[in-house]
């Protein structure tokens, strides 16, 4: 393992005067080692320096370890700052404590000059392999902590990640720092502090330089996650469309490559699905009959199958809209539901379609009316009109319908009554 030194801080970090450091500053023994190299490092390359304390009100010592954090950059002349965050409930502490965390942290990362620094070691990443065995997890979790990732404007990244937590405390002895022990890291009912306690000293002690084997498999583990997307992002380019999977390029994959595909899909929107949740999706969405509209639920989200694609909604994209409203000659109507913009005006421009003058007001979700496109030869209920134009069901009933004098006489987006000489108004959705 490397040598701990200002100099290893900054060929790791590769920092100039123009960056904005932020270290996550806890008080413990990582992150007051970090902040040691910090301060010795800004006095050989110039940049800007501050630390953040956050408390996650857990323990009863945690405005003490506020202040030491304070005195200790003080001395340092490091601006420090702090926040509170507030965790609901006691389940599943540790993940509802990293989220608030980093939550709190985005703040302080405004421009792509800042740099988030956290004291993660080669002990953690260790931890973190054990973890995503126990759940099952695949290459990207097998792959452990990034060094560096993208964070709110800036980046986050974690320079002790080759670096053993026994390496660390041998520097804190021979520089005479002083830190903070959490109390409740010797309480083992959290799965970390387990492994800490049980595991790690086993290991270590039949096998000295396992923490660094295992730190060069996860390396290798990273590298494979980074080919695979490399290698899928053809893929995925070419099973997108406008957004949506296409079923008829996905099939034209194996199984497992569609799997890696929908993951990549998947995560533009933070979704990790499981093997089963996968299973399920080929199962009983994919390979559905052809008439069906099956759903499958993913966290807040829904995935429905329409027209051959694989579509990700919200639960608001979901919900049917119940608004009526009537015009009042605004040139601009917002609609709630989030179900977009009515735009009119007296002449016609770009996706804008006729409608009659008289009273005119704004339903939803009626289709059993009766509707005649123009140039149509029969009317028919709108739901059939909808099954030609293709409309995807969940989008029928948030589908603004204009209705003059009480007849249905404009679909926004889709189909008009009028002629377009006998326009007194051009109406266009943006939605």
């Amino acid at each position: 393992m490397p040598e701990l030194s200002s100099q290893f801080l900054l060929q790791q970090l590769s920092l100039t005067s123009e960056h904005c450091v932020v270290l996550a500053l806890s008080g413990g023994l990582d992150s007051m080692v970090l902040l040691h190299l910090l301060s010795q490092a800004r006095a050989e390359q110039p940049f800007e320096l501050q630390a953040v304390y956050i408390n996650h009100g857990i323990s009863q010592h945690a405005q003490d370890w506020a202040a030491f954090c304070a005195q200790q950059c003080a001395v340092r002349n490091v601006r420090f700052s702090q926040r509170k965050v507030e965790l609901a409930g006691r389940d599943n502490l540790e993940f509802k404590a990293r989220t608030a965390r980093y939550g709190a942290l985005a703040e302080f990362v405004s421009s792509a000059q800042h740099l988030l620094l956290t004291a993660h070691h080669a002990d953690d990443q260790f931890e973190s392999l054990l973890l995503a065995i126990k759940r099952g997890a695949g290459v990207t979790g097998m792959g452990g902590i990034k060094a560096v990732r993208p964070f709110a404007a800036g980046h986050l990244q974690r320079p002790l990640l080759g670096i053993s937590r026994q390496q660390l405390q041998q520097y804190a002895l021979a520089q005479q720092l002083s830190w903070v022990e959490d109390d409740s890291n010797s309480d083992q009912r959290f799965e970390r502090n387990f492994i800490r306690k049980q595991i790690t000293p086993l290991l270590t002690e039949r096998w000295p330089h396992f923490i660094r084997s295992v730190g060069r498999s996860m390396d290798n583990m990273q590298q494979l996650e980074q080919l695979l997307q490399e290698y899928s992002d053809a893929d995925l380019q070419r099973c997108v469309v406008n957004g949506n999977l296409c079923l008829a390029e996905l099939r034209k994959f194996s199984i497992v490559r569609q799997n890696y595909i929908i993951r990549r899909w998947l995560k533009q929107w933070q979704l990790n699905p499981s093997s089963q949740w996968l299973d399920i999706l080929h199962s009983d969405v994919i390979a559905a009959r052809e008439d069906a509209s099956p759903m499958l639920q993913l966290e807040q989200y829904q995935l429905r199958r329409f027209a051959q694609q694989l579509h990700l909604l919200s639960e608001q994209q979901c919900r049917p809209s119940l608004q009526q409203l009537t015009w009042q000659g605004d040139a601009e109507i917002v609609l709630a539901d989030q179900c977009g913009r009515l735009l009119f005006s007296a002449e016609p421009g770009d996706n804008a379609m006729p409608l009659g003058a008289g009273n005119t007001e704004i339903v939803f979700g009626q289709l059993n009316l009766r509707f005649k496109p123009y140039g149509a030869a029969h009317s028919k209920p709108l739901k059939q009109w909808f099954k030609l134009w293709q409309v995807a069901p969940w989008q029928r009933a948030r589908t603004p319908l204009l209705l003059v004098d009480g007849q249905l006489q404009l679909v926004a987006g889709y189909g008009s009554a009028v002629a377009a000489e006998q326009a007194s108004y051009w109406v266009s959705w943006h939605c």
